[in-house]
């Protein structure tokens, strides 16, 4: 038996909700066992701004989590049932299902227009195909933009005008207390919601007896009926979110009646049928309504799209052959191998820094008990970004921070971090220095007789908290730290050494001071480098070598951008 039973989720507000809402209801039946929710990333949410249709959808918000279950860090984990593949990794399974929330689309507009009184002068947002579909069936003349991003970001993003309205799934609205957001709950008849929309999925490896008889006491028979339905109903279709499908399902008494629809991207070519019949034979009446409207023309509109949507070869690819040694721990909060790989280049991980989330001392798990007390909170890092609230979630239970504090914050990627929790920054400065936050503040918000809260590393300097303090009471806590790996591969140590490499990047003074405890110092000189930014090129020439590279804008996408310019020059 377990002692403690670990729910996987992701770490957005709407995920930890939905996670919570598991953990309540198991307590609820289970009073004498301990519950404990653990936070993995996804890849899906690092990916917020390329369209879903352009990078596929299956596994993209799960297969960390299922990664975590294998691997026995969680015993289950927590989805929106709409976000699983509809076919599962060997191993797993849906294991049950709660009472499903609304399954409407909902519209949130400014000024609080209605879809029908929405025209061709207005800008509607959204990242779903089968919405956008649906909406240019309604009006070929509607204007639609991507948009991706927490409900948050996409409400500030519509009052900074990026759009005028937007459509979004009714359930997560209210599950995240937004009702007031909310212009108008659509009909099914006009907008068909995903399959399984509404639903919060438990999924589990299918050998877990234990955990799956435990998840049965908490599962909901009909909505695990008609999720299952429409869930068959994209199956057959081979679909997913970059292709423009959509089922509904409802139980009348013994009968199930399910309205399934494909479309072409612009509306033109619609699809859409109704099948009814005995609830037991819900699953037969929605494969045989998919295959109906596949055969009426569904698989032409269907290949249509997929050939549409594959992505396009590249004939050149700039870094093709290289071998670039990152020093930055492989995981998926490092953008820059991915942005290599995608170039050409075959990148080998030699990580010399570890990120440790720190255990925060009395003191300062009361600043965080006690956020209220702030009027800014500043990060430099995604990694003080993805501590703190962390341990938000372990001291407080949640990640909610008070309305009225304003965050700072270095850079898009911090920002997109931040966004991944559910807040926006009040401020974010440009340069990825903290001279450039200093005076970027300086001249947008003349900070006086403020309490700051410093959420940083134990390796960032002194610098923000002592020019900060001369005009406000600033409060640092050192979310993570950085240390030195226990060992690493000496087999990759001897490949820089007898030049079986292009290049080896470094992106902190301390990835570069890390390297030279492992490296022969005699032989630095030699070795071929880049830097992402003068800090760490000066850190390097103080060891005695100089950098082949370094980057303007000191982030993953200015060094990468460095290293393409550096071998087209070359």
């Amino acid at each position: 038996m377990k002692h403690t039973i670990r729910i996987g989720t992701r770490g957005s507000k709407l995920a930890l909700y939905q996670a919570y809402r598991v953990k309540d209801e198991l307590v609820q039946k289970f009073p004498e066992k301990q519950f404990e929710i653990v936070v993995i990333k996804t890849k899906g949410d690092k990916i917020l701004d390329v369209p879903l249709s352009k990078i596929g959808d299956k596994g993209l918000f799960t297969k960390e989590l299922e990664v975590a279950m294998f691997n026995d860090e969680i015993d289950m984990a927590v989805h929106s049932l709409k976000d699983l593949p509809t076919i599962f990794p060997e191993g797993t399974k849906l294991g049950a299902v709660l009472e499903r929330g609304t399954v409407n689309d909902a519209l949130v507009s400014k000024d609080h227009l209605k879809l029908s009184e929405l025209t061709s002068e207005h800008t509607i947002a959204t990242s779903s195909l089968r919405r956008k579909a649906q909406l240019l069936k309604l009006n070929p003349d509607f204007n639609i933009v991507e948009i991706r991003g927490n409900v948050n970001t996409r409400i500030r993003k519509m009052n900074e005008g990026y759009c005028d309205a937007m459509i979004m799934a009714g359930a997560g609205l209210q599950r995240l207390e937004m009702d007031e957001a909310i212009t108008e709950i659509l009909d099914p008849k006009t907008m068909i919601p995903a399959c399984g929309q509404g639903a919060i999925a438990i999924e589990i490896k299918d050998n877990d007896l234990e955990i799956e008889a435990i998840i049965a006491q908490i599962n909901h028979k009909e909505t695990m009926i008609t999720s299952s339905a429409e869930r068959v109903f994209l199956n057959t279709l081979e679909g997913g979110c970059q292709i423009p499908v959509g089922s509904t399902c409802k139980i009348d008494g013994d009968q199930v009646k399910i309205t399934g629809f494909i479309a072409s991207i612009d509306g033109s070519k619609f699809l859409k049928e109704t099948a009814t019949g005995p609830v037991e034979n819900a699953n037969e009446i929605s494969k045989e309504l998919a295959n109906k409207l596949f055969n009426a023309g569904g698989k032409e509109i269907l290949d249509a799209i997929r050939d549409e949507n594959l992505p396009s070869a590249q004939t050149e690819l700039p870094l093709k052959d290289k071998v670039i040694i990152s020093t930055r721990p492989a995981d998926i909060h490092n953008d820059l191998p991915e942005l290599l790989t995608k170039a050409g280049a075959s990148v080998v991980s030699l990580p010399m820094i570890q990120i440790e989330q720190r255990q925060l001392m009395a003191a300062e798990e009361k600043c965080l008990q006690e956020l209220d007390q702030f009027q800014w909170v500043i990060f430099t890092s995604k990694n003080g970004v993805i501590s703190f609230f962390k341990q938000l979630i372990e001291i407080k239970g949640n990640t909610t921070l008070p309305n009225d504090l304003k965050i700072g914050v270095i850079g898009k990627n911090t920002a997109a971090e931040l966004d991944y929790y559910g807040y926006a920054p009040y401020f974010t400065a440009n340069e990825n220095t903290s001279d450039g936050l200093l005076k970027e503040l300086k001249e947008k918000h003349s900070l006086q007789n403020q309490n700051i809260l410093l959420a940083l590393g134990n390796l960032a300097g002194d610098k923000l908290e002592t020019e900060l303090s001369k005009a406000n009471s600033v409060t640092r806590i050192n979310t993570y730290q950085t240390v030195k790996p226990p060992g690493t591969d000496l087999n990759i140590l001897k490949s820089i050494s007898n030049e079986h490499y292009d290049l080896i990047v470094f992106t902190s003074p301390s990835t570069f001071n890390n390297f030279c405890h492992f490296y022969c110092t005699e032989n630095i000189s030699e070795v071929k480098m880049a830097s992402i930014g003068e800090t760490t090129s000066e850190a390097i020439r103080q060891g005695g070598a100089e950098p082949l590279i370094t980057a303007k804008d000191s982030n993953a996408e200015g060094l990468y951008k460095a290293i393409i310019d550096y071998y087209q020059t070359k």
